[in-house]
């Protein structure tokens, strides 16, 4: 498939939202598993779960940038 199928794509009629922007859902959450409501159609995990979810990335994110800049000191040390 060449990139010439895509070139008017912006003038094909675009398809109806899965839901209206206002609507609100009922969800389960992938975590804990009580249902919750949220106006947000990509959200899996009910507010207390997120924040501990955010919590738990952010470490995780930490540590990445602590092994990195040790790494790069290693680096700087050794080429000294």
């Amino acid at each position: 498939m060449s990139d010439c199928y895509f070139h008017y794509s912006h003038l094909l009629p675009r398809k109806p939202g899965i839901l209206p922007l206002d609507a609100e859902v009922t969800k389960q959450c992938r975590r804990c598993g009580v249902l919750f409501t949220t106006k947000s159609r990509i959200r899996k995990r009910c507010e207390a779960c997120q924040i501990i979810a955010d919590q738990e990335h952010q470490a995780k994110a930490n540590a990445r940038l602590k092994a990195r800049r040790a790494a790069k000191r290693a680096m700087l040390m050794r080429a000294s």
